[in-house]
């Protein structure tokens, strides 16, 4: 089948999905999907390429083989047309591509799209929006302070004032609609919730803040469709080396942040808790595909921080860690997700024209999504403790944050 990649878009997080897009496309199954490309610049132009990505071949969104750059619809329309694509794969993150944008625009030309659809990327990127939809199903959650003021009109002094008498500080503060740790600080003061403000001002216009959490930072990754059957993949446990909570930079600077496959201070009585939390969370959000819930593990139990619906895929990112600790390739859970995307609109996945690459995945067997007759020449991953770092952690580490990632 000829699939689409979409990578870049008009987001704050525009580099982080142009990585996250050079390891989907370096590790697509060649064997079932034949891949177009299509560069999301910053400007909001789509450049689709000329010419499926061929096996083996790095991807260089400037490397003048696309047309464009075209609206969003005549591009749609170019891929339709020159490409026959059957599917469309958004490795797209943050406003502009993981908001709903986007997978209401495919489903507008009935194209099967990889992760949740536009409803539920909307309200998940959302920030206000998502915990009021998960309070609406008793989702333990950080008290919240949620300023009426737009973050251009904010008044520090008045809103560090009415902040500080509702959960106390130092806080949490954030910007309603982003991921991967953009438009959040951590504020004790009303000239560092000044600073926030001027330094977001013009790029989100909602803000809120959270309580400061003591216990583990941790992540639970979900696999498969609403209503369907669900595989909850083994949590991680965040443990930033030099950063007091999981910033931008711990998150993607290789050796900055030890993650480890148990947490290390968690029971099996609270892995299965917080396994059934990120169930719930994705059922409540009506995720189909992947979902990521991030949290925070207190005395008192898990506190859900955000529901990610297209988690990172760089070669440092949380979900392809624990989908490898739960036994997939990178290969085989890059086919599970477009198998359940093909599944969630009763789509069969056909051979592209003049391609000889098989039509369907092979009998699965174990693991959901894997195949017994896998011939794709990688190795499984083992479930085992897994870290940035190029060594195995050391002494235990307390999270002391209430982030999200």
């Amino acid at each position: 089948m000829d699939i689409a990649v979409l990578a870049g878009g008009r987001s704050p997080e525009y580099d982080v999905s142009l990585r996250s897009a050079a390891q989907v496309l370096r590790h697509l199954d060649r064997s079932r999907w034949r891949v177009w490309p299509v560069h999301l610049d910053r400007d909001g132009g789509w450049w689709p390429r000329r010419e499926p990505l061929a096996e083996g071949a790095d991807w260089d969104p400037n490397d003048g083989t696309c047309d464009g750059p075209l609206r969003p619809g005549r591009a749609l329309d170019n891929l339709l047309e020159r490409a026959a694509i059957g599917a469309v794969f958004p490795v797209l993150h943050g406003p502009f591509g993981e908001d709903g944008s986007v997978q209401g625009m495919l489903a507008l030309h009935d194209l099967p799209c990889v992760g949740p659809d536009h409803a539920a990327s909307a309200v998940a990127l959302d920030k206000l929006r998502a915990r009021a939809a998960l309070a609406a199903v008793d989702v333990p959650m950080p008290r919240a302070y949620v300023s009426h003021m737009a973050l251009a009109d904010c008044n520090p002094r008045i809103e560090f004032a009415a902040l500080e008498a509702t959960i106390g500080s130092p806080a949490f503060v954030k910007a309603d609609k982003s991921g991967s740790t953009v438009g959040v600080r951590e504020i004790a003061t009303a000239a560092e919730l000044g600073a926030f403000c001027e330094e977001f001002r013009a790029t989100f216009r909602r803000w809120y803040a959270e309580e400061h959490l003591i216990g583990e930072e941790i992540t639970v990754g979900v696999l498969g469709n609403t209503g369907g059957e669900l595989e909850v993949l083994p949590a991680i446990g965040i443990y930033p080396r030099d950063a007091d909570y999981f910033t931008h930079e711990a998150k993607y600077t290789p050796g900055a942040t030890d993650e480890v496959i148990p947490p290390r201070g968690l029971s099996h009585l609270q892995l299965a808790e917080v396994g059934e939390l990120a169930k719930r969370c994705h059922q409540a959000l009506v995720c189909d595909g992947m979902s990521r819930t991030d949290m925070i593990v207190t005395e008192d139990g898990p506190k859900v921080l955000e529901v990610n619906t297209i988690p990172g895929l760089t070669a440092e990112s949380l979900l392809p860690q624990a989908a490898g600790a739960a036994g997939y390739s990178f290969r085989q859970l890059l086919n599970r997700l477009l198998d359940l995307a093909l599944e969630h609109d009763g789509v069969a996945a056909k051979p592209a024209a003049g391609f000889a690459g098989a039509a369907a995945p092979a009998a699965m067997t174990g693991v959901a999504g894997r195949s017994d007759l896998e011939s794709t020449g990688e190795a499984d991953a083992p479930a085992v403790r897994r870290s940035n770092s190029a060594t195995a952690p050391g002494a235990d580490l307390d999270a002391d944050s209430a982030v999200g990632s």
